[in-house]
C-alpha cells in the first residue's frame, strides 16, 4: 500500500508538469512593419506599400519542427536553423555594414549571433509556392525579439512577439488598426481634414521625402485602407445594403485601362433611383487622381474626397458632403474646392 501511495504521489506531481509542457502555447509572431528603406538605400514607394498591403495581417506560428505562415504555407524542419554571425552570413564587412544600418534605422538589434532559417520555396509542389510567397521572401532571420524576412527588393518584412507594444510605437500601422468597412473611411466626414491633408502631405511624390512626413500624411492611411477595401469589392463584385426605404449596391465602370469608377446605386422596388460615383482611380504618367468615400451606416450621408498626387506634391482637389433623401436621391449639401499650391507651398481652398 505504501509503495502504491508513493507511486500515486509521484504521478500527482509529475502529470501536471507534463500537461503544462504539452499545452504550452505555440510561439506566435505578428506582422509589425516593412522597413522604410531597402538595403540599397531606397525603392519606389509603391513596392513598400504593396508589401504592407500583402502582409499586414500575416502571422507566423513557430514550433520546433516547422514555421507556418498564415496556416497555409509551411517551412519544414529540414529547411531551417543555422546560428551564424552576421559576417559569416553576408560574407563581407561592407554588406554587414549595409544591413547594420537598415536594422538600426528600424530600431532592431542585429545581434552578434543570428538565427537563419533558410527555405526552399522554389518547389512548385510547396503550398508556399502556391500562395506566392516566393516572389517576396528569401531567408528568415531571428534577432532579439524580432523575426525578419529578407526580400528580393531589399526590404525587411518585420514580425514581432510584442505586437501591442510595438504596434503602438509604429507609424507604419496608420490605417491598419481600423476594422475594414466597405462603406469607406470615417476620416472623410470631418471637413477639417482637408486643411490637415494639404498641410501634412506637402512633400514630393517621387519618393524624395522625409519618412516622418510620409507617415503623418492622412493620405498614407487612406491609401493603405482603401487598397484593402477595393480588393474586397473586387472579390465579391457586388455588395448591397438596405435601410427602411431603399436598397443600395456597388457597381464598377471601367473607363480605360488605368481609369475606373465605382458607383453607389440606390434602388426601390427593383427600380434604379439614382447613382453616385464614390470611388475613382485615374493613373496618368504625370499624376494620379483618386477619389475616396465614406457612407454612414444609416445610409443617410456620403462624403467624398478627391486628391491628386504628382512628382511635385499631393493635395486635395475637392471635398463634398451628400445627403441621401428618403426617395433615395443624392443631394449635395456642401462642397470645398482647392487650388494648386502657390509658390510658398500653400493650397487655398474655398466653398463651392
Amino acid at each position: 500500500m505504501k509503495i502504491k501511495f508513493l507511486l500515486n504521489l509521484v504521478l500527482f506531481f509529475i502529470l501536471p508538469i507534463n500537461i503544462v509542457y504539452a499545452t504550452e502555447p505555440l510561439e506566435k509572431w505578428y506582422f509589425y512593419k516593412v522597413s522604410k528603406n531597402t538595403v540599397l538605400g531606397g525603392e519606389p514607394t509603391f513596392e513598400r506599400e504593396r508589401l504592407i498591403y500583402r502582409y499586414w495581417q500575416t502571422k507566423l506560428t513557430i514550433t520546433d519542427k516547422e514555421i507556418v505562415i498564415d496556416k497555409a504555407c509551411t517551412i519544414p524542419e529540414g529547411a531551417m536553423n543555422e546560428t551564424v554571425t552576421p559576417l559569416s552570413y553576408w560574407k563581407s564587412p561592407e554588406q554587414v555594414d549595409k544591413y547594420q544600418k537598415i536594422f538600426s534605422e528600424e530600431k532592431i538589434p542585429l545581434e552578434n549571433q543570428i538565427q537563419i532559417i533558410k527555405n526552399n520555396l522554389n518547389d512548385k509542389d510547396s503550398p508556399c509556392f502556391k500562395e506566392d510567397y516566393t516572389e517576396d521572401f528569401t531567408d528568415l532571420i531571428k534577432t532579439g525579439n524580432f523575426m525578419v524576412f529578407m526580400t528580393e527588393p531589399g526590404y525587411l518584412v518585420i514580425f514581432s512577439k510584442n505586437l501591442e507594444k510595438d504596434r503602438l510605437s509604429s507609424a507604419t500601422y496608420r490605417g491598419l488598426d481600423q476594422q475594414l468597412n466597405l462603406l469607406g473611411h470615417s476620416m472623410l466626414s470631418d471637413k477639417k481634414n482637408v486643411n490637415k491633408i494639404n498641410k501634412e502631405c506637402d512633400y514630393p511624390g517621387d519618393g524624395t521625402y522625409k519618412y516622418d512626413s510620409y507617415n503623418k500624411c492622412p493620405l498614407t492611411e487612406l491609401g493603405i485602407y482603401f487598397s484593402s477595401v477595393i480588393n474586397e469589392l473586387e472579390k465579391e463584385k457586388k455588395y448591397s445594403y438596405e435601410n427602411d426605404k431603399n436598397k443600395f449596391y456597388f457597381t464598377k465602370n471601367q473607363i480605360k485601362e488605368f481609369e475606373y469608377e465605382i458607383y453607389l446605386n440606390s434602388e426601390k422596388n427593383s427600380k434604379l433611383i439614382d447613382r453616385l460615383p464614390i470611388y475613382k482611380e485615374n493613373i496618368l504618367e504625370s499624376a494620379a487622381f483618386i477619389q475616396y468615400y465614406y457612407i454612414d451606416k444609416e445610409l443617410k450621408n456620403v462624403w467624398l474626397l478627391n486628391m491628386v498626387e504628382s512628382d511635385i506634391s499631393q493635395r486635395v482637389e475637392k471635398w463634398r458632403h451628400y445627403k441621401i433623401d428618403t426617395t433615395g436621391h443624392f443631394k449635395l449639401l456642401e462642397s470645398i474646392s482647392c487650388e494648386h499650391r502657390n509658390r510658398r507651398g500653400i493650397v487655398k481652398c474655398h466653398n463651392g
